[in-house]
């Protein structure tokens, strides 16, 4: 008898793993439930899309002829409300239910709500469903100026591609130093300077207090240290968490995200998590984390599919590897990246050219962690050796100093 796969999620980790799962399993029946109500897309690409600067068929990342060949049922605009694992089924916000063999958990994540009075006035916006960017795109052809509130990693790329759009923007930033805590200090310090070269106007140490407006619509937004800023277009962005909240009820073991095994699967059988909505543990941590990145949520897509048709099971052993390009500037986050390590050791890696360096972080002469900027052939070879913990000879005469060479340090990773 054919299998039923029920897969909830249409991101990365969601459609790799039916992908996977079809070259597998041929005669077994696959249905993808999403809350978004268009296929999967490239979403690290929407501030782009939000300003006008890509049409829609620029973002998709499949065709509805894939969907069809590989017999891919979608259910999309539906939000999956409960699971009863007894019974084997899931519940959506239809109402209806859908039965399976093998279920993936690939929710996501969802945006925190603002606490900030007046977050529902007309002219201030989030960014999760597409249809949120569909919004922009009107006011942004309209609109001269913008205020972006929050300075995570999607509020730097909405700040630079509003700025793009030719808008005057502001860039309200909670803590004392944009790119904190995601970049270390050097790449911080070469951040603002960014966004100081493109124009942004960024105002550290700010935080919002409360939004005003007049008939519904945005007028100003008033600051913990008194300011007023004035403007009827704010975006917002202040975190994420994994979308895991309807599965409170249903005896899954759930953290921050899902808890999976190495095989990705949870603490229930026949029920596997990837992507935004799982914590793994990662493999040189050693600790459980959520890996919010387009590339680990594919790969976990990929093993996951793998593992729920019956394959020869794959573990995941995927370090963090995060790609951010920032105007000029490209960086890759690897294993710890910017974390704090005990008993760690940092050492800088400095060329001739400002955009180009390394940041690595040691533990018993083993590098666990790094921050690589404008170098990707360095970052995928630092990748490797901190999945591997692969010792490099000569490393600890390297790292005895807190600064050195850029060339020397690319010579002993050859």
């Amino acid at each position: 008898m054919a299998r039923n796969y029920v897969i909830i999620g249409s991101g990365p980790a969601g459609i790799t793993a039916a992908e996977n799962i079809r070259k597998l399993d041929k005669q077994g029946g696959i249905t993808v439930i999403s809350a978004e109500r268009v296929p999967m897309f490239y979403r690290p690409r929407i501030p782009e899309y939000a300003v006008g600067k890509l049409e829609i068929e620029e973002l998709m990342v499949k065709t509805m002829d894939f969907y069809d060949q590989e017999r891919i049922k979608l259910q999309l605009g539906v939000r999956a409300v409960k699971l009863d694992k007894e019974r084997k089924f899931v519940e959506t916000s239809e109402g209806k239910q859908y039965g399976y063999n093998k279920l993936l958990i690939a929710t996501g994540i969802d945006p925190i709500k603002p606490p900030y009075p007046g977050e529902d006035l007309k002219g201030i916006f989030t960014m999760h469903y597409l249809y949120h960017a569909d919004q922009m795109r009107i006011i942004t052809k309209e609109a001269k100026e913008a205020v972006v509130v929050g300075g995570g990693l999607l509020g730097m790329d909405m700040a630079e591609e509003l700025k793009k759009a030719g808008l005057e923007v502001k860039f309200l930033v909670r803590r004392h130093v944009l790119g904190d805590p995601f970049f270390d200090e050097y790449g911080c310090k070469l951040i603002q300077e960014e966004f100081t070269r493109v124009g942004v106007n960024v105002f550290t140490d700010t935080e919002v207090q409360a939004f005003e407006g007049a008939d519904g619509k945005l007028v100003k937004m008033l600051t913990k240290d008194g300011k007023q800023i004035e403007s009827s277009f704010c975006f917002l962005s202040i975190g994420a968490v994994p979308a895991v909240n309807w599965l409170q009820e249903s005896g899954l073991k759930i953290d921050k995200g899902v808890l999976v095994d190495k095989h990705l699967q949870c603490s229930e059988k026949d029920i596997f998590s990837a992507g935004n909505a799982a914590q793994i543990t990662d493999p040189v941590s050693k600790k459980q984390i959520v890996q919010t990145n387009w590339f680990n949520a594919s790969t976990q897509g990929c093993i996951a599919g793998n593992n729920m048709a019956g394959g020869e099971p794959i573990e995941y052993k995927a370090t963090t590897n995060y790609l951010k390009k920032v105007g000029q500037l490209s960086f890759n986050l690897i294993g710890w990246g910017n974390a704090m390590v005990e008993m760690g050791q940092r050492t800088y890696f400095k060329g001739d050219n400002p955009g180009e360096y390394v940041m690595i972080t040691t533990r018993e002469g083993v590098i666990v962690g790094a921050v690589v900027c404008g170098l990707p052939k360095t970052s995928l070879k630092l990748k490797e050796v901190i999945e591997n913990q692969r010792v490099i000879p000569n490393l600890e005469k390297v790292i005895a100093l807190k600064e050195g060479q850029l060339a020397t340090l690319l010579k002993i990773l050859s």
